[in-house]
């Protein structure tokens, strides 16, 4: 009788519940340790207030940058800068009324190799109205990525009605190459000199 007691308590099936309990926790436990290597975190971005001293908060002084000439918006010419049809985020006034204008270079370091970023271009010609009068190229890291670009002539084509100074802002996915920096070229093209207001580099998901 013993015996046969005996092979019964050997052969008694533990509680299913326990044993499917035991085995979630012990998945759990793997999962989360599976899941601790993260991917480095993206280096924050930078905002330059080209031909400017920056606005206080966001925007930096004019820097990164050479070549070109500093200028500022006269008072007597009205302008819309943040012009919804042509500008998908808007910035502060006062950095839209300072420029350089010739041919210049910014090459922005510290960014995260390989990662992607939204470079955003802001430009605001308060001399020419009119379309044509001021025709230039842009390139980011060799590439071209405006052609013959003409900021009243394209503030035009969006709906502007010629009669005040509008801003343009066109953007862009930059990766970023191996050593960290990226350079953007405004080169003279068919007409004038180029002519640009601010640089706004931020990680792809802002």
């Amino acid at each position: 009788m013993r015996n046969k007691d005996a092979w019964k308590s050997r052969s008694t099936v533990r509680n299913p519940v326990a044993v499917l309990t035991v085995a979630a926790a012990l998945a759990a436990v793997g999962l989360a340790g599976a899941g601790t290597a993260q991917a480095d975190p993206v280096a924050p971005g930078v905002s330059v207030d080209i031909g400017g001293s920056g606005d206080g908060g966001t925007f930096v002084a004019d820097t990164y940058g050479t070549g070109g000439i500093p200028d500022t918006k006269p008072d007597s010419v009205a302008s819309l800068p943040n012009w919804g049809p042509t500008v998908a985020h808007p910035i502060p006034a006062a950095v839209w009324n300072t420029s350089r204008f010739t041919e210049s270079s910014y090459s922005v370091p510290g960014l995260t190799p390989g990662a992607t970023y939204q470079l955003r271009l802001y430009f605001l010609d308060w001399y020419y109205q009119q379309a044509g009068k001021r025709v230039f190229d842009v390139a980011v890291d060799g590439a071209t990525v405006l052609t013959d670009f003409d900021i009243t002539g394209t503030a035009q084509a969006r709906g502007a009605d010629g009669q005040e100074s509008f801003g343009v802002e066109e953007d862009f996915p930059v990766t970023v190459p191996a050593d960290g920096t990226v350079t953007v070229d405004f080169i003279r093209g068919a007409e004038n000199q180029p002519q640009v207001n601010a640089l706004v580099i931020v990680p792809a998901d802002s």
